[in-house]
């Protein structure tokens, strides 16, 4: 159930002396008071995440979903009580991820009827109801890309264009609809990409109806820091009015040049921009004109909107899919007081997500602040829980056994080393016999061998329990057997198997270290040349690195290892650092002539 949609009328109950209450009156009753307070909650404070909702991975195919409260488009409360993990395949929708490399995982109000119960009286046929409607969420997946359009008007953008989609990025433009002549104004670019995108390079020029510039035109750009990790992100190019008033102009009269680079893709197009904006004389003016087209049909949009809580890049693998990235409100859906100015040169927006170190590395935490977008991103290593390895032993012992009546006789062996040294260990023991049953194959029993005794099988597993004493000072112990019936021969011959936990050990830390190198580590390449270095990783299941060079005028290099050499000839040092270990390094040297 979706509870209540529409706000209007609004309705409530006028009572009197002798009026007869029935259902419907109780219904206007709440839901008067529901739309009063869902309307003011969606014109005050807007939609979005009032608090936490925040998204991790606790593994590779497991999301962990804070607590918290959020109020969706038509000012209606979505809790999340306590934290909640979920597998990707129990979250509906997760049947539409085959084959994506990204989805969405979203939130929405719901309802449930809780506490069935008989309605006397009722009208035939409905003599079973329920007696509460419990307020809650739904969570689900999406792979479908949003509606950027009525995403971005629903959160109070103007003049709103898409510039450029395809599977690997798509660019939205937002144009305010009115500016003060002679005052700055920010146009904001929304930039959604997926794992595999390269950083790009945006431009988009043309000639301007309005914008105050040197040549008489716009120009927007932005370049994308490599270290960049966001998946989602907006950019807010500011801009100056001319001294002009009440006139409205388009953005871009003739269109714009797009410039795109996508690593080694280049892009160029022509695009028609229908953004218009007015000039207003003053800032009342446009105080003014603000006030006249703010209404409830601006503010109410988007009721069908759910809240994106996170963005996941993915990987399909053997039939299963798995989780790459995490990047949390990917569409800045949150409810916010605003205290002074956004351009105050603080962050905007702050972010967070979470790797898994090993279990014996340090925790640690890295800050990516973009000044261009005002996102501040912190990224907290956190230590998996602590891992055992073991050290095992196996061995035998031979019991000669007592002659005459052996029925409910016990025999014991002397001290005898295990073989893993001081310590507590772990011992199971097992009784060597030849199976008649299986053509006299040598056989082992574990546990009772009473249990076999009834069995059609024909066999002749010693009716015998065994058991062990361990020192673990000294790293010995003493097998004791005790001989329920008569046995064959005149020895048996005991199996043991011990097992000590390690922790920390030498072992375990040389098993589990990193190691990096880079092929070619020494080539040549011509002035303004391009060569591709390979880093492989082991020890690590994250193979990624990041790629640099030492020297300051030495050329540069891309995060696919790909380096353009320079102009000035000389020998140059490039370093790769792995992302899961940063004190991992390795070097490659290019001479270039």
């Amino acid at each position: 159930m979706s509870g209540n949609t529409d706000f209007f009328p609004l309705e409530r109950n006028r009572y009197f002396y002798g009026k007869l209450l029935t259902v419907r009156d109780f219904e206007i009753e709440q839901k008067y008071t529901r739309n009063s307070s869902q309307l003011m909650r969606r014109l005050v404070y807007g939609a979005g995440v009032v608090c936490g909702l925040g998204v991790g991975a606790s593994d590779d195919s497991t999301l962990l979903i804070e607590s918290g409260m959020a109020i969706d488009y038509l000012g209606r409360m979505v809790t999340v009580e306590e934290p909640m993990l979920r597998k990707l395949q129990m979250i509906d929708g997760q049947e539409t991820l085959k084959g994506s490399e990204s989805a969405y995982l979203c939130l929405e109000y719901q309802e449930s009827n809780r506490e069935p119960v008989n309605a006397v009286g009722a009208a035939s046929g409905e003599s079973r109801q329920y007696n509460i409607t419990r307020e809650g969420s739904h969570l689900f997946l999406t792979s479908q890309e949003p509606d950027y359009r009525a995403l971005l008007e629903a959160s109070g953008k103007e003049n709103v264009s898409v510039l450029y989609t395809s599977d690997e990025l798509s660019l939205v433009l937002a144009v305010p609809e009115a500016v003060c002549a002679g005052r700055e104004f920010t146009a904001e670019l929304l930039v959604v990409k997926n794992e595999k995108t390269p950083p790009i390079f945006f431009q988009l020029s043309g000639d301007s109806g309005f914008v105050d510039s040197e040549d008489g035109r716009i120009h927007l750009e932005f370049r994308e820091s490599p270290e960049e990790t966001r998946r989602v992100y907006q950019v807010g190019f500011r801009m100056k009015a001319r001294q002009m008033s009440d006139l409205q102009s388009p953005f871009l009269p003739s269109g714009g040049e797009i410039d795109l680079e996508l690593g080694s893709h280049r892009y160029k197009n022509y695009v028609e921009v229908g953004a218009k904006c007015f000039l207003c004389r003053d800032s009342y003016q446009l105080a003014a004109r603000k006030r006249r087209m703010d209404n409830l049909e601006q503010r109410l949009k988007g009721r069908d909107l759910p809240i994106y809580l996170a963005k996941l890049e993915l990987l399909h693998s053997a039939g299963s899919t798995f989780i790459v990235s995490v990047t949390n409100l990917p569409f800045a859906q949150r409810v916010t007081q605003e205290t002074g100015s956004s351009d105050d040169g603080g962050p905007r927006t702050v972010t967070t997500s979470v790797r898994s170190l090993e279990y014996w590395q340090k925790p640690d935490v890295k800050a990516n602040y973009q000044p261009s977008t005002g996102a501040l991103h912190f990224d907290f290593g956190i230590p998996s829980p602590e891992q055992y390895d073991y050290a095992v032993s196996h061995g035998t012992v031979d019991l000669t056994l007592p002659g005459g009546m052996r029925v409910n006789r016990k025999i014991y062996s002397e001290e005898i080393p295990h073989g893993l040294g001081p310590g507590t260990v772990d011992v199971r023991l097992s009784i060597e016999f030849a199976d008649h049953g299986s053509g006299d194959e040598t056989a082992l029993c574990f546990g009772n061998s009473e249990i076999f005794v009834k069995s059609k099988e024909k066999n002749n597993i010693p009716w015998v329990e065994a058991a062990a004493v361990v020192y673990p000072r000294r790293g010995t112990m003493r097998i004791g057997l005790w001989l329920h019936d008569m046995v064959e021969g005149n020895r048996l011959t005991v199996h043991y198997f011990a097992q000590k936990p390690e922790r920390d050990t030498s072992r375990i830390l040389a098993q589990r270290r990193i190691g990096l190198s880079i092929t070619p580590e020494f080539s040549h390449v011509a002035l303004r040349g391009t060569i591709r270095f390979q880093a492989e990783v082991t020890g690590s299941e994250d193979k990624s690195v990041r790629w640099s060079v030492k020297e300051d005028n030495g050329g540069v290099i891309d995060h696919n290892g790909i380096y353009q050499a320079p102009e000035l000839p000389g020998t140059y040092e490039i370093v790769a650092v792995s992302n899961s270990d940063e004190s991992v390094t390795a070097s490659a040297f290019v001479i270039v002539e």
